[in-house]
């Protein structure tokens, strides 16, 4: 198998970030706060990535 070539991403740091790219963080990180407890209240796993997989994470 061929080795793909490409460098991993690092995230930009949030004091970089310009004032919309803060905003777009914050409502994302509200929204994950939101799916997350949702899941949870009504029992539902939530579906993630990790290593290559997706996989079931339980509230």
């Amino acid at each position: 198998m061929i080795k793909p070539n490409y460098k991993k991403l690092k995230p930009i740091p949030e004091k970089e970030l310009s004032e919309h790219g803060r905003m777009a963080l914050k409502a994302m990180k509200r929204a994950m706060r939101k799916l997350r407890a949702e899941h949870k209240r009504l029992g539902m796993p939530l579906i993630s990535w990790k290593d290559g997989k997706v996989i079931e994470v339980d509230p």
